[in-house]
């Protein structure tokens, strides 16, 4: 099960090797024995990104997560648009509403 730190890490590399990923700050693993493992991720992503390439990017998270472990059934993946603190909120609302 992804709760040892070596399993973990592997999912959160290969979150990293999303080109539109800034960061990974949190990753949890749920397993659901027969039901394979559910994974809950928040992952940090530039401010400047466009909704459907922050949908693209999510999408991609999801299918590297699974390619990872075989065992992963769900994935869950929220956005950390404000990954820049320097970014005012309105911004990611105005910039989602293009």
């Amino acid at each position: 099960m992804p709760g040892a730190f070596g399993e973990l890490s592997e999912l959160e590399e290969a979150i990293l090797d999303v080109p539109a990923v800034r960061g990974v700050s949190a990753l949890h693993a749920l397993d659901r024995g027969g039901d394979g493992l559910v994974v809950v991720t928040r992952v940090g992503l530039s401010p400047s990104l466009r909704l459907s390439e922050v949908v693209l990017a999510i999408a991609e998270v999801e299918h590297r997560v699974k390619r990872t472990d075989s065992r992963v059934r769900a994935v869950f993946v929220e956005p950390d648009i404000a990954a820049d603190s320097a970014t005012p909120t309105e911004t990611i609302v105005i910039r989602a509403l293009d």
